[in-house]
């Protein structure tokens, strides 16, 4: 594939995800600023996704149980029980590898809610360093799908996949 194909491939690509998230119901972007159209609940859940998304994407090689815990404060279910189970090999690899990442998320939309579950498309950009990477950080590009439930009045995630 020449180069100039490439990128119109690519740039398919981005129209796809920025349609997709448009598509959701609406966009949330900008650090905690929400658009002024989204009601108290999509507001509620926003706020959620975007904390579960950073907690989860922040590694820091040096302290990883915190971190660890703010990702399973947001946590519930089978999503919990997953990723407390991986406490040991996450901090071992981390360490192994001298690993941090410290996100931002770009945008954000609510697609699926009632009044106990959401689904949200999270799009967050992380600078990454690590062994591979000599020192320098490297900037990644992660787009999360996840699912939240409200639990005791507080929406937590019950599920997080990677998407494309």
């Amino acid at each position: 594939m020449g180069e100039r194909a490439g990128r119109w491939v690519a740039g398919g690509l981005v129209l796809v995800l920025l349609a997709l998230l448009v598509a959701t119901a609406l966009v949330v972007t900008g650090g905690d600023e929400a658009d002024g159209e989204l009601t108290a609940a999509q507001h509620d859940v926003a706020g959620a996704a975007r904390t579960e998304a950073l907690a989860f994407l922040t590694v820091d090689h040096r302290d990883m149980d915190p971190l660890i815990d703010a990702v399973l404060d947001g946590a519930t279910g089978d999503f919990a029980e997953q990723y407390a189970s991986q406490r040991e090999t996450l901090t071992r690899e981390a360490v192994r590898t001298e690993a941090t990442s410290s996100p931002e998320v770009v945008a954000l939309g609510v697609g699926d809610q009632d009044d106990d579950s959401a689904t949200v498309l999270v799009a967050a950009n992380s600078t990454v360093t690590n062994t591979g990477t000599t020192g320098e950080g490297q900037v990644r590009y992660y787009r999360l799908r996840l699912e939240l439930v409200r639990e005791d009045g507080r929406w937590l995630t019950d599920d997080l996949r990677f998407v494309r």
